[in-house]
Parts: structure tokens; C-alpha cells; sequence
């Protein structure tokens, strides 16, 4: 029968890493959900500006119409990860859209503004002539 070698790890060692472990685990935690709350950020800023410029170009054209709001969800619907429900506010002034989005989870929140410019170059192109 071979002998068996035993190790033996000091009783200190077992301790402290009782207290590192959670340490660690709860670092790894916090950066995940950190890298969560970015990614949900990009994603809702990237489609409330692409719903504001979508907006200010269906201004120009009289003959269309769109929802804004519903363009602005299908933009966003199962790309989020961490900040699954959100707010929607779309306003129309005579020079502008400003699409506003919110979204909570419990501590971190999000406001994203987008505004785009309501530009008609024809009626310029027009008056220069």
C-alpha cells in the first residue's frame, strides 16, 4: 500500500478566506451590474435618437405617419438586460422632437434625452431662388 502524502492548511488561512470570498463574489457582482446598467444606457440612447430623427423627417413628409412610441419599443424590445421597464415621452414643438425615456431598477436610474432638429431645406432652397 503507497503511502499517501497529507497536506494540511492552517486553520488562519480557511479562516480568512471566509471573510475574502464574499468579497470577492460581491466585487464581481456589483461589476456586472455596472456593465448592465451601461449597456441598457447605450441601447436607449442609440433608439431614442434614431425615434427623434425618425420623427423630424416624417414631419417633412406630410403624406406619412408614424408611432413614434411603438418604433421606439420595437427598437428596444428584448435588448435590454437589466432595465426592462421603461418610460416613453415624445414632444413636438414647431422646431424640434425631443424624445424623453426613463427606466428604474431599484437604485440605479436612467433619463435620456434626444432632441433632433424639424428642418425643411426645400422651402430655403426655394426662397433663395
Amino acid at each position: 500500500m503507497p503511502d499517501i502524502e497529507k497536506k494540511y492548511i492552517k486553520g488562519s488561512s480557511v479562516v480568512e478566506m471566509a471573510y475574502i470570498m464574499p468579497l470577492f463574489l460581491s466585487l464581481f457582482v456589483l461589476i456586472m451590474h455596472t456593465v448592465f446598467y451601461y449597456h441598457d444606457k447605450a441601447v436607449l440612447n442609440g433608439a431614442a435618437a434614431e425615434t427623434s430623427v425618425l420623427g423630424a423627417q416624417a414631419d417633412r413628409r406630410k403624406d406619412t405617419e408614424y408611432d413614434l412610441e411603438s418604433f421606439l419599443r420595437e427598437r428596444t424590445r428584448g435588448k435590454l438586460i437589466y432595465m426592462t421597464e421603461t418610460g416613453i415621452n415624445i414632444s413636438k414643438s414647431e422646431d424640434e422632437i425631443e424624445v424623453s425615456v426613463s427606466a428604474q431598477r431599484n437604485f440605479m436610474r436612467l433619463e435620456i434625452r434626444q432632441k433632433a432638429m424639424i428642418v425643411n431645406p426645400e422651402e430655403k432652397i426655394r426662397w433663395m431662388r
